[in-house]
């Protein structure tokens, strides 16, 4: 299929856009997120991404040769996030020391880390898509409606950047070449993928927003 990334975000649109205009992305934008409601982001996200190398690492493994230096990169990127992570948590005085994962961030990673290791290459570098493409259209949000400087600038910065949205288009474009060849079958493992990711990100943004941590 010919643009099969447009396919996957145009079948979405319902959901896909209520991602990446949470309220917690609005308030973000407007300067009326509070501390706690950021705090948690942080702390959730930073462990998301701790997780999200070894699944890059298991990508890499099952990767053809010529994605391999890819791949090493975006892992570099990822430990470099933690990084700009740890930075802006020392700054707000938010502790990342032995944070517990709270229910919607502990199932995201179990979905992750079992679509890494149990599933096809085609289907993780799905995932990988989907969250990396939500996540550039969310802080796009944010940048286009900010109104003053954020004290979470960096963050908005990152996910914003040139750079960043080149890394979104060749990912989109390398999965287009990944599938051009894939039957209908397969093709719809990919799109429900896709569906399920994207309602994990949206389930992040409300974990963040309504603090939905274990209820015992």
């Amino acid at each position: 299929m010919k643009e099969f990334h447009l396919y996957l975000l145009n079948q979405s649109k319902p959901f896909w856009e209520k991602t990446v205009n949470h309220s917690f992305l609005e308030t973000t934008a407007n300067g009326s997120i509070s501390h706690k409601t950021f705090k948690i982001w942080i702390q959730q996200d930073y462990l998301f991404v701790e997780a999200a190398i070894p699944f890059m690492a298991v990508l890499l493994a099952k990767s053809s040769l010529d994605l391999r230096t890819n791949f090493i990169q975006i892992i570099s990127g990822l430990d470099k996030e933690l990084e700009l992570f740890r930075r802006n948590a020392d700054a707000a005085g938010i502790s990342l020391n032995n944070i517990e994962s709270f229910p919607i961030c502990h199932a995201y990673i179990q979905f992750l880390m079992n679509t890494g290791y149990n599933k096809s290459f085609e289907e993780g570098f799905t995932v990988l898509y989907a969250a990396e493409k939500a996540y550039l259209d969310s802080w796009m949000y944010v940048k286009k409606n900010l109104k003053g400087k954020s004290p979470w600038q960096s963050f908005i910065d990152n996910w914003s950047s040139e750079g960043f949205q080149q890394y979104v288009d060749w990912l989109a474009k390398t999965l287009d070449n990944l599938v051009a060849e894939k039957h209908d079958r397969e093709l719809a493992k990919l799109i429900d993928i896709f569906n399920i990711t994207v309602r994990y990100e949206y389930l992040f943004w409300e974990m963040a927003a309504n603090k939905l941590s274990w209820p015992i």
